[in-house]
């Protein structure tokens, strides 16, 4: 008679055979019992088919926009089709969705048309994926309460370092460009409305919280370019030089946007180093 698995190697099997796309090959009597009423294969299919359903309530929660847009049956053909595709490797159900809008993309049927012969729908649905992402994240993620609301302060040109520096902005600050205002679709999806589909035009998003709320705040192209530069790490002229806004109109917009928490402070500046030859 085989002696009995260690624990971890019993743990590991147990894991596999339940995350698994399909049942392990091994007879799964080698590692589990019968009971009185199920066989040890039974046994184990309860398993995966509770698990596979505690994935796709996940889905739900995380998507409820693209379940009303698509409907409950096609948007679970969509979810249980990506949990296979990308089985969650994470401590935390809340993360289960980050590849969502990305396998989505990549399965479009029109990929390989160009861009303006493509299924404007598609473009919808995956837009609102990827905010219904960003809105988790917002939502779940650091952000600025207690912390107070900074002020600008000054005219331009008494502190003509700003534009050297680089803008401290709020965690929970994102950007989105988006196909159409799946924000408010959302939103309405939310209250307990039914909504139209939100018809396509060109949205710029920024998705902020402040006091444990979550906000979406339309903005004009050029405040994106510019938060989008200054996210990823520009001083303020370089920043409003990528976004075509003169330094004036820059300053007086993170004026603004520190009143809505989405500006902190300024970065320390980075002393002057003197070179050893000097």
């Amino acid at each position: 008679m085989a002696s009995p698995p260690a624990l971890a190697e019993a743990q590991r099997w147990l894991q596999h055979a339940v995350l698994a796309q399909h049942p392990p090959s091994q007879p799964v009597e080698d590692m589990l019992t019968a009971s009185s009423r199920l066989g040890a294969a039974q046994r184990l299919g309860v398993y995966r088919r509770g698990y596979r359903l505690r994935l796709l309530q996940a889905m739900r929660g995380l998507h409820p926009g693209l379940r009303a847009l698509l409907g409950p049956e096609l948007f679970d053909d969509f979810a249980l089709d990506y949990l296979d595709a990308c089985p969650s490797g994470s401590y935390t159900l809340q993360r289960l969705d980050e590849r969502f809008a990305g396998h989505l993309a990549a399965g479009r049927p029109d990929r390989e048309q160009p861009v303006r012969l493509r299924e404007t729908w598609i473009d919808v649905m995956i837009d609102l994926a990827r905010y219904e992402r960003v809105f988790a994240e917002v939502y779940d993620g650091p952000g600025t309460e207690g912390t107070g609301i900074p002020t600008w302060t000054g005219p331009l040109e008494s502190a003509p370092e700003l534009l050297g520096r680089r803008v401290l902005l709020a965690p929970c600050l994102r950007v989105l460009r988006l196909c159409a205002p799946v924000h408010t679709y959302l939103a309405a999806v939310r209250r307990g409305r039914r909504p139209e589909p939100p018809a396509p035009r060109p949205v710029w998003l920024a998705v902020s919280r402040r006091d444990y709320v979550v906000t979406a705040t339309e903005i004009a192209s050029d405040s994106y370019q510019f938060l989008a530069a200054l996210l990823g790490g520009a001083a303020v002229r370089v920043a409003a030089v990528e976004a075509g806004m003169d330094t004036a109109d820059a300053v007086n917009r993170l004026r603004g946007w520190a009143a809505n928490g989405w500006a902190r402070g300024l970065a320390r500046a980075q002393p002057f180093a003197v070179p050893a030859s000097a």
